[in-house]
């Protein structure tokens, strides 16, 4: 009988850990803190130590992530945190327990949208008021959030178009990130500004990312595990089928015991929401498309207009 008891035990799959028993996560507001002076020191050492324009850059940069940080909490996403990249800019991440369309279209503009809004205004003040401060201003605040639009992956407008046409996403995802590479690339070359290459190698790993998704989600699939859930409703069983597939695939995991749950699941389940697809609330009809297509191109192009208008106006 204990014999029988054993063994039934074994074929126990082990519980997969509680979301909110995750460790490290009081921390976060302090790695943001710690990234942002870093942030600022690396612009200050490099760029003339000009350092009221790295504070207002660093101001818009922030005000962006902003916008997505606050939508992202209004959305109930778990672990929200913003990090800055010397560089680079900024970024805001989190995991959301249940995914809509409106709800990620409003989180992705919430960045880009109220910085060319305050673009827009000191560039009227400029064009009223002549000063030059105004339309330096203005031109922060449109240049980042505009380039922020570009349908460009991992940019906000190319998550914005691969989020619109979501059913076709898995498939066009890698080719966007390809073009965006190939664009980018040929934009460093031209302008002859080579920091632009490190978004292309930031692409370059995305599109790695997503090879070795792709690769997990086919073992899932020959295995029956359906990962079209949140981790809240992820099954015992599909987390420890889940977790094989990683440690399989990811060489930062092969430490892990593939049959047993460590102490310390931290990056396990990173990577598990990683692989989890959620169930898609496809709620963004057709007219929903065309009025987020229309605004989109609006918010891209309409600035442009505007500076263009507004530039006999402006003398060194």
């Amino acid at each position: 009988m204990e014999e029988e008891i054993n063994t039934a035990a074994e074929l126990l799959p082990d519980k997969k850990p509680l979301y909110e028993n995750i460790t490290g996560r009081g921390n976060i507001w302090i790695r943001t803190i710690i990234s942002l002076a870093l942030y600022i020191a690396a612009y200050y050492i490099f760029f003339h130590r000009d350092l009221q324009w790295i504070l207002i850059l660093t101001g818009v940069i922030l005000l962006h992530e902003a916008g997505h940080f606050a939508a992202m909490k209004i959305f109930g996403y778990r672990d929200v945190h913003m990090l800055f990249v010397p560089f680079l800019g900024a970024y805001v991440s989190g995991s959301p327990k249940k995914i809509s369309q409106k709800q990620r279209v409003i989180t992705l503009l919430a960045g880009p949208l109220p910085g060319i809004i305050i673009g827009v205004v000191y560039l009227f003040a400029f064009m009223s008021a002549s000063g030059i401060f105004y339309y330096k201003l203005s031109l922060i605040f449109i240049l980042l959030n505009v380039f922020n639009l570009l349908p460009v992956t991992p940019l906000d407008g190319g998550q914005l178009l691969e989020n619109l046409f979501a059913r076709a996403g898995r498939a066009v995802q890698p080719f966007l990130l390809i073009a965006s590479a190939i664009c980018l690339f040929y934009m460093a070359v031209v302008l002859h500004n080579y920091l632009i290459l490190l978004f292309v190698w930031l692409i370059i790993l995305r599109f790695r990312g997503l090879q070795r998704l792709s690769v997990i989600r086919k073992d899932l699939d020959a295995v029956g595990i359906a990962y079209d859930t949140s981790y809240e409703a992820l099954s015992d069983a599909g987390y420890m089928a889940i977790r094989k597939a990683l440690i399989r695939n990811i060489p930062a995991l092969r430490e892990y015991d593939p049959e047993k749950i460590s102490g310390d699941e931290d990056m396990i389940i990173s990577y598990v929401n990683k692989v989890l697809t959620g169930s898609v609330n496809m709620d963004l009809g057709n007219s929903g498309r065309i009025i987020v297509l229309s605004l989109w191109i609006v918010f891209i192009f309409a600035p442009v207009i505007l500076f263009i208008y507004a530039s006999p106006h402006y003398h060194l």
